[in-house]
């Protein structure tokens, strides 16, 4: 994968600085906060070479790279204008629906725990691996090694609320260092041990609970929340000349009483209560919960939710020390990914498919499940059963046994002393690892899968290599001809010579481009109307015979937003040759700095043995073809 070039398509697909407000990534995926995530050329995304897929989900739109996802992201913020003052956003309306709510609330969940995901895995590793020293005498706790490394590992876990405090302030928009000095307040030693004391605390007569905040999730966010709206008015009633110090002066008495009195207290009840629920349900259900999370997971990742968990983890870390559900869940599934990958691998005989499946089934093993899903699974579909037969089996195990995690880390084979603990946990933990890696293969082997790769990343140039056959029902198609007249007047000009590399690269297919000379856009065939782009710029057709194609009228025209382009047909309509289908203003459109060179592209070029694009000196109308597909 070419990550700078992978970045930058990436980064004009989604509308570049003037859509992007922030971007963050995971284990796979960049996660962007768009202004307008409709603008996202999420089919043109799907498309680029080595990308597993797109989604909006959560708030956030989600393209998922796979394990090299840190080097594209790497490329993707250098693109960033940070210095760039985008134009000034109408309101939006909020979206008080269910799914509103639900998105916004990911939205804002996964915000503040991505960053600190990297500080919590290492910490919980470390704390693993120290009582695995222990279990077998390599370190005793009173040796004063042990107790620096116990220092070190415990850190991140006690000064979470700092942690928290830094990365709610990004998300809410509020001053990172006032949100870090009010979890500095919550930490400090003397208030500690001023509220362990036996007097009662009390703050200009109201009551200060003995409550501990140390490793406590909730409670800083619920402060640096109320604080973004506290900072608002500071800023509305300090005079110019002694903002610097009355503004934060202002945040700071007003929050720090707040937090001590109210929403520390508030926040530590409902995260103790969040734990309490959910050992409340395992109770109520037992084992059933487990088996049920270990099927679903996979279906909760694939639309990136699974970072919802983070607030009942991380509670759950706190108190009692252990987490019994999702860790168990996730550790069941994600080797059932992997492998039924492998199985995949081992079983399948098809060259490109045995090269995708082998280092997803790896990744799938060591707690990364989204190749092996995305690459795999998802479009096997036969596969995806057989991976919820092997995760809910080991789930079932699991749940019985009540398996613990004692440390914040993706399950997998490199994360299992995660489970290291109280008497037979560490076994437990490689038994339910066995059942997934055993059952799984088994029913792969039973349920069997098609071999049909045609959804399986294709590379860029596939459509002209006659090496691999078609499955029977495409063998019609490989003995037709279809002719695709010019749908536009104008010049022929290869795709390679485009000004758009994503074109340029056939990353979304085959095909030709015409720099225009009239603004309308006609049907190139008789067939029907597959989609209408919200923004009137780009439209997909399908032919009777079956060819679909993508008219993209100018480059990077998304941005005009509608403007300047009138389309006549709907989505559904049956079209004839040389029927109208979109108006544009081409002086307007040169006027506003955009490109009208028109890429006229086959997207299921690799269902076909041949894109054959014609080329004339001069000017090429409707009547005359653009492309034969064989």
């Amino acid at each position: 994968m070419d990550y700078k070039q992978t970045a930058k398509t990436i980064f004009d697909k989604v509308g570049g600085n003037d859509n992007i407000n922030e971007v963050i990534h995971c284990s796979t995926r960049l996660r962007m906060n768009l202004k307008n995530p409709q603008e996202a050329k999420t089919d043109e995304i799907k498309a680029i070479d080595g990308i597993m897929g797109a989604v909006y989900s959560g708030g956030q739109y989600q393209v998922i790279v796979g394990n090299d996802v840190g080097y594209v992201y790497n490329e993707f913020i250098k693109l960033m204008d940070t210095q760039k003052k985008p134009a000034p956003q109408e309101p939006k309306k909020r979206d008080l629906s269910f799914k509103g709510l639900f998105d916004s609330f990911a939205g804002i969940i996964t915000g503040i725990f991505q960053p600190i995901i990297p500080a919590i895995a290492a910490s919980g590793m470390l704390k693993a691996l120290l009582l695995l020293s222990t279990s077998l005498n390599l370190l005793t706790k009173e040796s004063q090694l042990y107790l620096l490394l116990s220092f070190i590992a415990d850190a991140a876990f006690y000064f979470l609320p700092v942690l928290l405090a830094f990365s709610s302030s990004q998300k809410f928009k509020t001053n990172p260092y006032i949100s870090v000095t009010l979890a500095g307040v919550l930490l400090h030693p003397k208030l500690i041990a001023l509220l362990a004391g036996e007097v009662p605390v009390q703050f200009a007569g109201l009551p200060v609970p003995n409550v501990s905040y140390a490793s406590s999730v909730i409670p800083i966010i619920l402060t640096v929340w109320l604080m973004s709206y506290v900072e608002r008015f500071a800023e509305k009633v300090s005079p110019g000349p002694v903002k610097i110090f009355l503004k934060p002066m202002i945040v700071i008495l007003v929050m720090a009483p707040l937090a001590l009195v109210a929403l520390g207290p508030l926040g530590n009840y409902l995260g103790q209560g969040l734990s309490d629920g959910i050992f409340w349900i395992q109770g109520k259900f037992g084992w059933l919960t487990v088996v049920i999370l270990s099927v679903i997971l996979p279906f909760i990742v694939m639309f990136g939710m699974h970072k919802v968990f983070y607030p009942v983890i991380f509670a759950a870390m706190v108190s009692p020390g252990y987490e019994t559900l999702i860790h168990s869940a996730m550790l069941s599934s994600n080797i059932a990914q992997g492998a039924g990958a492998l199985a995949v691998w081992f079983l399948a005989k098809d060259k490109k498919l045995k090269q995708i499946a082998l280092p997803a089934g790896i990744s799938g093993l060591f707690g990364i499940s989204e190749p092996a899903l995305y690459g795999i699974h998802l479009k096997l579909k036969r596969t995806m059963v057989a991976c919820m037969i092997g995760a809910g089996s080991a789930g079932l195990f699991a749940g019985i046994v009540n398996l613990k995690a004692y440390a914040a880390v993706g399950p997998g084979i490199a994360s299992l002393p995660m489970f290291i603990g109280e008497k037979n946990n560490f076994m437990y933990a490689l038994i339910t690892l066995g059942i997934s890696l055993v059952v799984t293969p088994i029913a792969v082997y039973f349920i069997g899968f098609k071999e049909d790769t045609g959804g399986l990343q294709p590379e860029a140039d596939t459509a002209k290599s006659a090496d691999v056959p078609a499955a029977p029902q495409e063998t019609g198609k490989l003995q037709s001809r279809t002719v695709i007249f010019a749908p536009i007047e104008g010049e022929v000009i290869p795709l390679r010579e485009v000004k758009d590399e994503a074109f340029a690269q056939e990353a979304m297919g085959q095909g030709m481009a015409i720099k225009p000379s009239k603004g309308e856009v006609v049907a190139p065939f008789d067939g029907a109307v597959e989609t209408v782009f919200r923004t009137k710029h780009s439209i997909g057709l399908k032919s009777v015979e079956g060819v679909e194609i993508l008219i993209h009228v100018g480059l990077d025209t998304v941005k005009l937003k509608g403007q300047h382009f009138n389309v006549v047909v709907n989505e559904g309509d049956t079209i004839r040759h040389g029927q109208l289908l979109i108006e544009f203003d081409m002086k307007a459109i040169e006027e506003a700095g955009y490109d009208t060179t028109t890429p006229v592209i086959v997207t299921n070029t690799p269902d076909y043995l041949e894109i054959l694009g014609h080329e004339y000196s001069g000017k090429i109308g409707p009547e005359m073809p653009l492309i034969t597909v064989l």
